[in-house]
């Protein structure tokens, strides 16, 4: 224990630790606050003049005023009221009008902007099964929106039979998940569809400057030396190992949860914390499979993130066991982290799921394959790509650690 504890404060007195750390908590907050920064809208009076412009906060407490009367849970019998409102509004100057700038700003604010969220899946929906277009919502009877709930299945059933048309296993498997789904849907608008691509944005940061405080564990003392006096003291056999990589894992899986946690808790209250019981559907597509809300998938994102990160610190304590010098170990690492990216850009399948870092990045990243429908195969089976990213980071964590170890003790016999 008192071996452990040396091996923290030497984790933490290092001069790279401390200001990679630091850089990472400074981050949290601004990549937090930047999409609230992003938001705007004008105000504008009773007879359509703008009044001013609002941003940050105070434009998503405007837009919230005007949005919050449909809070709560998404109704076909809501959904009509809307459509029926906003058809009314949009007939006379048709739906290009809203596009181009023709359409009155005060009209527009009354009536269109109010109901835009609680219709924003519509179209979507209702598309064409064929060809999978979005439908107009001019061109959409509000009679259709009792079967709203079964409609959505069906959109999803039409989908998979295009995507999937070779899988049929794929097609029951996301028919099965999608069951689970609660209707009718749960909407608070308020939180923006960027925050959630700025926390993938600002884990994907976090795993590299993590990554990178932990490249000289072995591979720096290789190259000063001092390894080889810690080789001949009472515990510089695996015990030494294995306490190094205990006190990496500690301090940046801490340093991880904290960063991450800080930065959700700005976003949220900037946002509305009342925000996170919206459910995914209602954010991102209206057949995104996970049964969850908003807040849940934070905290999904979060521990799939700190899953990744745990994954990639133990290949690059391998790295660092097996390499004799630490510019070597940053730049496979670095490598190692943006590959997944590159492979999955490429088409690459498999490889850009069972990476150490494939839970991170941007379209590659978890939140993007819980939105989407990637399916990986082998022989009839099909499985969904966000169980491969998970299941390979619980696989890699101990096959990586155990490696580290046993290079180390391997370099110690050489």
């Amino acid at each position: 224990m008192r071996l452990y504890g040396l091996e923290l404060k030497r984790v933490l007195k290092s001069r790279r630790s401390i200001i990679l750390l630091l850089i990472a908590l400074f981050m949290s907050v601004v990549m937090a606050w930047l999409p609230v920064m992003y938001e705007d809208i004008n105000q504008y009076d009773k007879d359509g003049h703008k009044v001013s412009e609002l941003n940050g906060l105070k434009a998503i407490a405007y837009k919230k005023s005007l949005r919050s009367a449909n809070n709560g849970e998404v109704t076909p019998k809501k959904l009509k009221s809307a459509l029926s409102i906003y058809q009314s509004a949009v007939s006379q100057y048709g739906e290009e009008s809203i596009d181009s700038g023709d359409f009155p700003v005060d009209l527009y604010m009354k009536k269109v902007f109010p109901v835009e969220s609680l219709l924003g899946k519509l179209p979507e929906a209702f598309s064409d099964p064929k060809t999978g277009q979005a439908t107009s919502l001019m061109n959409l009877s509000p009679d259709k929106l009792d079967s709203f709930y079964e409609q959505t299945s069906q959109h999803l059933k039409s989908i998979m039979e295009m995507e999937q048309k070779e899988h049929p296993t794929a097609q029951k498997q996301t028919l099965h998940k999608y069951s689970a789904v609660k209707t009718p849907f749960q909407l608070y608008t308020g939180y923006s569809r960027d925050a959630f691509d700025y926390i993938v944005l600002y884990i994907f940061i976090l795993v590299i400057l993590c990554t990178t405080a932990v490249t000289p564990t072995f591979s720096n003392e290789y190259q000063t030396g001092s390894d080889s006096i810690l080789r001949c003291t009472k515990n510089g056999t695996s015990r030494l190992a294995m306490v190094k990589i205990l006190a990496a894992l500690t301090v940046f899986s801490t340093a991880f949860i904290f960063c991450i946690s800080l930065h959700l808790i700005i976003s949220n209250l900037a946002f509305g914390p009342e925000c996170m019981k919206t459910s995914m559907q209602m954010l991102f597509s209206v057949i995104s499979l996970p049964a969850i809300n908003l807040g849940q998938l934070q905290i999904i994102l979060a521990a799939g993130g700190l899953l990744s990160l745990l994954a990639t610190i133990s290949f690059t304590l391998f790295l660092s066991a097996k390499c004799k010098d630490s510019v070597s170990v940053i730049l496979i690492a670095v490598f190692m982290c943006l590959l997944p990216i590159f492979t999955y850009s490429s088409g690459a399948g498999w490889l850009s799921f069972i990476l150490p870092s494939a839970g991170i990045g941007m379209q590659n990243s978890l939140l993007y394959q819980l939105t989407g429908f990637n399916f990986l195969y082998i022989g009839k089976l099909s499985i969904w790509s966000p169980y491969v990213i998970i299941t390979a980071t619980l696989i890699e964590i101990p096959l990586f650690l155990f490696l580290a170890i046993h290079t180390y003790c391997k370099h110690q016999v050489a």
